[in-house]
Parts: structure tokens; sequence; C-alpha cells
């Protein structure tokens, strides 16, 4: 049996009610929404690559590091559908929107395109869900649940356990058992409302490695610290490039069926302006899409460590959206979520992001749950060697739809 690859992810938002005031808005104009030909997410992934180089140096700085944006990114578009007023106008800045109708139909878009993906392939599996459940104590707008049938779902949260109970077995499912607990009936048992996004990822590497010439080999986390860990080997024709803006060399390794890759950026072992934290400030989404478009296929001996990782976010999680620029969807008095419900106010009161990360010869396992100066490098011919032998970043990328669905740093195997 070929071993697959798994990625998981579920974003966990628990919001509280406030005062109440109504309010006009509706989600779109009108309910006809057409499917548009363009899926590119690539405005998103600025978003990505920001909320990473945010949050990333307050949990690590010798640790690794493993978060889906792409999970946190669904959850808050689902918080600015039902969003107003400047809620909405932070919500729009900061997650690169274009106004309801047009996220609609983007996230329209991107359900199609994981659904038809799904029902014509056998070689991986998708799945991405949403929901949004309210306290059965709120009336929900009418024109929001016909638009969001899927979407919006009612709880009792005064009965605390089953409310837990149900939303996390909605995460459970769609991640395949991986993330079997996203919120403690504590968390939400004052909630009136809980976003939920979750997704799985399963594949197998497009060209596996063999067990058999995984050997030890020596990591090295700094001139003075190193450690053996389990180094998986193979020589192949791979497509790899040399980005002189970001400073780093890039692998690319593909999934069986070639729309999801893992690509890896991989600087000089160096300290100071020219290493890892040097290419972690310099990623932006336009430096990133170009350095995967400019690669090249060449035979390499690539040299990969096998490891895994856990990760657990919350309060850093809204206090790096806040610095953003995400502020008033966190504030009691400021929120402005009256789309949803013409009952009241909705704000976020805590929010949950949970990852996990196994990569090994035949693929890679990975979960995520919440309720970023040039230098020159001659562009070497044939380059014998892809070592990932010291610190490096991975991202986890659907070729189609140019998202960052998955991505971290590898800093440290002894973390």
């Amino acid at each position: 049996m070929r071993w697959s690859e798994s990625v998981m992810c579920a974003v966990g938002v628990v919001m509280c009610a406030l005062i109440g005031i109504s309010h006009t808005q509706c989600l779109t104009e009108n309910d006809s929404l057409d499917i548009p030909s363009s899926k590119d997410l690539s405005p998103i992934t600025d978003f990505a690559l920001e909320l990473f180089k945010d949050i990333f140096p307050y949990n690590s700085t010798t640790s690794n590091f493993f978060f889906s944006p792409y999970s946190i990114w669904s959850a808050l578009t689902l918080a600015y559908f039902g969003s107003g007023g400047n809620t909405q106008t932070e919500l729009e800045d900061v997650l690169r929107l274009e106004g309801k109708v047009a996220t609609l139909k983007l996230w329209r878009t991107l359900e199609f395109l994981y659904e038809v993906r799904q029902n014509n392939r056998s070689d991986y599996t998708f799945n991405v869900a949403n929901r949004a459940y309210f306290d059965q104590s709120v009336t929900l707008r009418p024109c929001v649940s016909e638009i969001l049938t899927s979407e919006l779902r009612t709880l009792d949260f005064n009965n605390a356990s089953n409310a837990a109970a149900e939303i996390n077995q909605f995460v459970s499912n769609t991640t395949k058992g991986r993330i079997p607990t996203l919120v403690t009936p504590a968390q939400v048992s004052r909630a009136t409302m809980v976003l939920a996004n979750a997704a799985y990822f399963k594949g197998t590497w497009l060209y596996q490695f063999k067990k058999s010439q995984t050997e030890k080999g020596l990591f090295y986390m700094s001139v003075e610290d190193y450690t053996f860990v389990d180094m998986m080997r193979q020589k192949g024709n791979f497509r790899h490039g040399v980005s002189e803006e970001l400073g780093c060399h890039i692998l690319e390794l593909p999934y069986t069926g070639d729309a999801v890759s893992m690509f890896i950026l991989l600087p000089p072992f160096i300290t100071g302006e020219h290493g890892f934290n040097s290419m972690v400030s310099r990623v932006n989404g336009s430096l990133i899409h170009d350095a995967f478009e400019n690669m090249w296929r060449t035979q390499v001996e690539v040299i990969f460590p096998k490891f895994k990782m856990e990760q657990m976010l919350e309060n850093e999680l809204i206090e790096s959206l806040s610095r953003l620029g995400i502020n008033d969807l966190f504030d009691q008095g400021a929120a402005n979520l009256t789309t949803f419900s013409d009952y009241g106010d909705l704000s976020v009161g805590r929010s949950v992001h949970k990852a996990a990360l196994e990569v090994s010869e035949e693929g890679t396992e990975a979960a995520a749950a919440t309720a970023l100066i040039s230098f020159r490098i001659a562009r070497p011919a044939a380059p014998e060697k892809f070592e990932c032998n010291h610190p490096f970043l991975f991202v986890i990328y659907d070729n189609e739809a140019k998202n960052i669905l998955f991505m971290g740093a590898y800093k440290n195997p002894k973390a």
C-alpha cells in the first residue's frame, strides 16, 4: 500500500452576542450567482504570507511552525458575509476581498472546483466545509439563510455538551477523524455563534522516496547545534529554481495528479542578512508566484527529513489579526455582524487553530484547526543535491487556484 498525505484543517471561532441593533443590508443584491471563470486566489496569498510573517516570530525562534492560512481565511470570510460597516471594511482590506457579491462568487467557485476535482479523481482527496453555528435564540435573516443554506446552522448552546459534540463531529467527519476535538463545552457554553471551517487533503507523492534509501543524517539548527534525523533520499527529474529576491533555492515535490505540490524554500545556511530570517522577511505573494512559475526541470538528488510537528494557536491568532488590521470583529463595542441577524451584534470572543503535520517517504499527513534586499545566486546548470539539512520553509500549494493551503517552517527536529 502506498503511503498517503493527509492535510486536515479546521477553524473554530467562538462568538458572543451583545446588544441588539438593526441593519437592513443583505448579503447580495440578488440571489443569482453565476460561477465565474476565474479561480485565481493569488491576491489572498498576500494575506496568508502577511499572517505567517506576523505570527511566526512570536511563536518560534528555534522551534517549528505549521498552520493553514486558507483555513483561517475561510473562517474569516464566513464572518465577512455577516458583517457590515467598519467591520466589513476591515475584513475586506485584510482578506483582499472585493465586495460580498464577488466574494460569494469566489466562494462558490472554489466549492465547485474542489467538488468537481473530487468527483473526477481517485488519486487524492480534498474536502473543505464551512459552518456558522448560531444559538437557537438568534433569529437569522431569511435572505442570508437562503443564500448560505449549507453554511448556517442553529444549536442550543445552553446544552453545551451536545452543541460542542455536534461541532466536533462536523470537524471530525471533514478531517477523516484527524481532528476529533476543536471546541470544548466550556468554550461554547456562553457563545451565541461558532464559526467552523474544516479541510482535509490526502494524497501521495508523485515520486515517492524509497524507505530503503532513508538513513540517519545531520540536521543543523545552527553552526553549534545539530542533531541526527531520518533523511529521505531520491534522485530524479524535479522542478527547481533560484529566487534572488527571496534569497533561496526552491524545489517542487508534486503530489499525484499534479494539482497540489509541496514547495520547499531553502535559504543558505548562514546567519544575518542572507539567512533564514532574511528570507522570511522578504516573502510576499508576488515573489512567491514569480518564483514558483520560473523553475526548470533538472536531475537532482533530494535529501529531505522525515518529520512531524504540531501547533496550536489561540489568543495569539486574534492578536496577530488585530495587528494586520482586523480590530472591530474582536471588539464587543464595535463589531457589526448584523447582516447575519437583526437580533443583535456579534463579536469574536476567542479562536482556536490546531495544526499537525507528518512527512514520510510516501507522502505527508497534516492537520490544522481554527474555532508572511536582493542577493544573487549563480544559477547552477545541474545542481547535484537539494539537501534540506538546515532550517527551511515549506508550502502546500494548489497549483491551479494559486492558493496556499498550508505552510510552515522546519527549524528544530528536537522541538
